[in-house]
């Protein structure tokens, strides 16, 4: 921390004397979150004197990378002013203002109205779980899908001293290993583009749940705010385009190796309806007896890419459209609710979504820097994603059988 004490002008740009405004909300001493205090010492200069280091900072940090002509102090936030005309590359000092505020528990946030103002705001102190939990809740999830996959894998094991013991590695290879592979590659997908652009994010959180498909998928938490609409969209259409680029290869190989394996038993307790994928790629559709576990599995991978990508929310699908639309996306929100509703009739396992999303939230909250454009080649990326969603997803995926 720096320990001396910082002068500065808050009156405006000398280059700029009419617009030279009056500090508003501010009064002799106030109150920054927990410790910082702000002394206003009011003469012909017009200058702050900043007794708190962390302050000091702040507003250092901040000028350093925009033009202010007005700094406004409040209890709870300090508001830089600006003029677009002062700032032309806004777009990217702003992303290194936040790549350099936000490790240090400060949150900018770009606001453009009648007044043009980055808002910041002091984080609140949060403490993650500890990295075992993630290893905790992987291991139990690895043991409740070869389980499940065991369930399966025994239609396919021939009689014998050894069957017990097979359909368990059974499971495991040819269930538990293509459905997680799948899901961990699409959540690492989101990962690694969130670290890429210094959104902090934590391991997957993989969740067991030893019945049906033995998992309940898996998700990553984003630790730090996502900087603007761009790094929205790239982070929410990274996983699903991981994970379904992670599946292609494991259809075909679930459609030459099920040949290998003939059925010994007939426990299937649902109809797999296959999407538009399948049919595309000439893939088995149709199927006498029951499913091989690892056609199945990769079905699962691909049925959890589709209902990811369903734009609404806080879903992937939610983090992609909004990245495309901004605020326009809430219309979105909206029309796909309702769809997940009406397609409830036929599938009840939709309205379980739907009150979902709408606990989580159906409203998408906005990036730090909601105004800036998005290249050419992420609007490719929202238009992949859209294919992807059309080619895997299937109002009823399972029926009874």
């Amino acid at each position: 921390m720096i320990s001396s004490c910082y002068v500065g002008s808050i009156s405006g740009w000398q280059q700029n004397p009419q617009w030279v405004r009056e500090l508003r909300n501010v009064n002799n001493f106030v109150n920054l979150g927990n410790s910082l205090t702000v002394n206003l010492m009011e003469n012909t200069s017009r200058t702050v004197r900043i007794q708190s280091e962390d302050l000091e900072k702040v507003v250092r940090t901040v000028r350093s990378y925009i033009n202010v002509y007005e700094t406004d102090v409040n209890p709870l936030s300090i508001r830089f002013f600006f003029f677009l005309s002062d700032n032309p590359d806004l777009t990217n000092e702003f992303d290194k203002l936040r790549t350099e505020l936000v490790p240090e528990g400060y949150v900018p946030f770009l606001v453009k109205d009648v007044e043009n103002f980055i808002e910041v705001s002091r984080r609140p102190a949060t403490t993650y779980r500890s990295n075992y939990v993630n290893l905790v809740m992987l291991v139990l999830t690895l043991a409740s899908t070869i389980y499940v996959g065991s369930i399966y894998a025994a239609n396919f094991v021939q009689p014998g001293a050894w069957g017990g013991a097979l359909k368990y590695i059974y499971g495991f290879v040819f269930f538990s290993a293509p459905l997680m592979l799948i899901l961990g590659v699409h959540e690492t997908g989101h990962y690694i583009v969130a670290r890429r652009h210094k959104v902090k994010a934590s391991l997957p959180f993989f969740i067991p749940f030893p019945v049906g498909i033995g998992t309940f998928g898996a998700f990553i938490s984003l630790r730090d705010p996502i900087p603007n609409k761009k790094v929205m969209l790239e982070i929410g259409a990274a996983g699903p385009i991981a994970g379904f680029l992670t599946a292609l290869p494991l259809l075909f190989v679930a459609e030459y190796v099920q040949g290998f394996f003939p059925a010994t038993g007939n426990y299937m307790p649902f109809v797999i309806n296959f999407p538009l994928l399948y049919q595309f790629l000439g893939l088995t559709t149709e199927f006498q007896g029951p499913v091989f576990p690892m056609v199945f599995s990769v079905w699962v991978g691909i049925f959890a890419t589709a209902m990811n990508l369903i734009p609404v929310g806080q879903l992937d699908g939610g983090h992609v459209v909004r990245g495309l639309l901004g605020k326009r996306a809430s219309v979105v929100d909206y029309i796909f609710v309702a769809f997940l509703f009406l397609i409830g009739f036929r599938y009840n396992g939709w309205w379980f979504l739907a009150m979902f999303v709408v606990f989580m939230g159906l409203n998408h909250p906005p990036a730090l820097d909601d105004y800036s454009g998005i290249p050419s080649r992420d609007i490719l990326l929202g238009v992949a994603a859209l294919v992807m969603f059309i080619l895997s997803f299937t109002i009823v995926p399972l029926s009874v059988s």
